[in-house]
Order: structure tokens, then sequence, then C-alpha cells
């Protein structure tokens, strides 16, 4: 197999898994976070042998599918061989751990600084998570990112990667933030809708303007409706009258998870719902 071949490979491998699943990424596809990983992972590319670098893209492109698609390491190494499937077994946190905390464990740490590729690819995992949750997503994300940065440093750093860490450490310099609540159109759609962003707290003098571009306020609501929209985690979810619900994959377990409306909460992750879903597929679909 060429190295382009296992890119490729890598690459629809992860994207079809992590559909499988519905995951999604701040209410998107999940390809996009793992496509500006690899995005990063080329930037810094220079800082590798080259003859390692399709390894790395190949397992950065699949560095999240044992933990959140069911996968194990055989199914991974069937696909795309020992090389990466060792590199995405050490980048696969605890899924055992009850919290974040606990899912980066001391033993999650070990692994990855068992091998410079995996030290590589987190780093370009946090570079990419940061960067868009400062760029595009939530952040209170990006605040809990930062200020995890000092322990992330103190468990992997190696002067191997200073570029890297440099970068990181500087990134609200390197990127404008974007500063608009939501995109300038008459009305929010599909497209649209996942780049709205409410800052937090939301200010109710901005719930009328976005609410004429078609966000749906509580009041107009029905219960027991499916409804269209963006979370971090879904595009669909469930009006059960005072919070939406919606099927959430993790760990390769799926369940309930429940969310608030805009107006009921300033917490990182709400529900935006923009229109009536009639016919939510099967995976969509309330399944206690």
């Amino acid at each position: 197999m060429t190295d382009l071949d296992l890119i490729i490979k890598a690459r629809d491998f992860a994207i079809s898994n992590h559909r499988r699943v519905n995951q999604l990424y701040d209410g998107l596809p999940y390809y996009i976070h793992l496509l500006e990983v690899v995005e990063f992972v080329n930037k810094f590319g220079f800082l590798l042998d080259e003859k390692d670098l399709a390894i790395v893209i190949a397992a950065a492109w699949n560095h999240d599918v044992i933990e959140d698609t069911g996968l194990t390491f055989s199914d991974v190494k069937k696909v795309l061989g020992v090389d990466v499937a060792c590199l995405v077994v050490n980048l696969t946190t605890n899924i055992h751990g009850k919290n974040r905390n606990e899912r980066a464990d001391d033993d999650y740490y070990i692994r990855i600084n068992s091998s410079d590729l995996s030290i590589f690819i987190k780093i370009a995992d946090r570079i990419a998570n940061m960067y868009h949750s400062l760029n595009y997503g939530e952040k209170s994300m990006y605040k809990k990112y930062k200020k995890e940065l000092p322990n992330f440093k103190e468990k992997l750093y190696t002067d191997k990667y200073d570029s890297m860490w440099v970068y990181l450490e500087n990134i609200e310099e390197m990127f404008i933030e974007k500063k608009p609540c939501y995109p300038d159109v008459k009305n929010f759609d599909e497209v649209s809708v996942y780049q709205i962003h409410l800052p937090k707290p939301i200010p109710y003098t901005i719930f009328n303007e976005i609410y004429s571009k078609g966000i749906i306020s509580k009041k107009d609501l029905a219960k027991n409706r499916y409804y269209r929209g963006k979370c971090r985690n879904a595009n669909v979810a469930l009006w059960n009258g005072y919070e939406f619900i919606y099927m959430r994959t993790k760990f390769g377990s799926t369940f309930v998870e429940d969310i608030k409306h805009p107006e009921d909460d300033n917490g990182y992750d709400l529900f935006i719902p923009f229109k009536e879903e009639s016919n939510p597929t099967d995976d969509e679909r309330i399944k206690y």
C-alpha cells in the first residue's frame, strides 16, 4: 500500500465510522474536527521524519475512532495496519472514566508518552480544539483548554516540538477572533445555523433579532415534537416540555442526553432550534 493509499483509506475509514454513530463536533459532522487536526499535522509535518508522515496523518484521522465509535485495536489494525492502530490506542482515553479528568488519567499520558509520534498528534489535536473553540465555538470551552494548558504541557513536553508549543501558547495572536454573534442572513437554514455563535451570557436584547431570523422561542415550541437545530453533539432534538433531549453516542454506547434552550441557561452547550423536524431518522429518534 502506498502512502497516499493509506491516507485515503484512513480518511474514509474515520469519516464513515464517525458518521455511522452520528458523531458530531460543535453541531457539525465530526470530520470537521478530524480535518482540522490533519491540517495542523501537515503544518508541522516538517518536525517529523518523512517516513513517518503518512502513518501520522492516518492516525490523526482516526485518533478518536476507538474512543467514540466502539471499534477496537484489532478493527483498526485489520484495515490500517499495526503502526496506525498502536498510535490510535495511545491516543484513546480511559473509556470508563466518569468525567474529563478521569478519562485523561495517568495511564493515558503514559501511553501517549510511549511514542513521540503520539505526542505530536496529541499536540496537533489540542491546537485544533483551541483554534476551533476560539474562532468558531463556545468561548467557555476555549477557557477550559487554556486553563488545562500548563498541566497538559507538563505531562507531554518534549523540546522536539517546541514550535508547536509556542504556537499553542500564543494561539490568540495567531488567529483573528470572529466577532459576529450570528451570520448576516435573512433566515437561518441547515448551513447558516452551524455558524451561529451566541455570546455567554446571552443579552436579552438580541433575542428578538435572532427570533426574527428563524430561531424558535421557547414559548413557540410544541411538547413532544422534534426540532432541527444546533448543539455540540446533535442537530435534531425532542422538546419534552421543559428541555430538549437527543440521542448521544460516546465510547461506543448510545444514550439519551438532555440540553437547555438558550432562554434557560447561559452554559456552554445549548440547543438552538430553527425548524420542526417531521421525519427524524431512526438514529435521531429517542429510545430509552
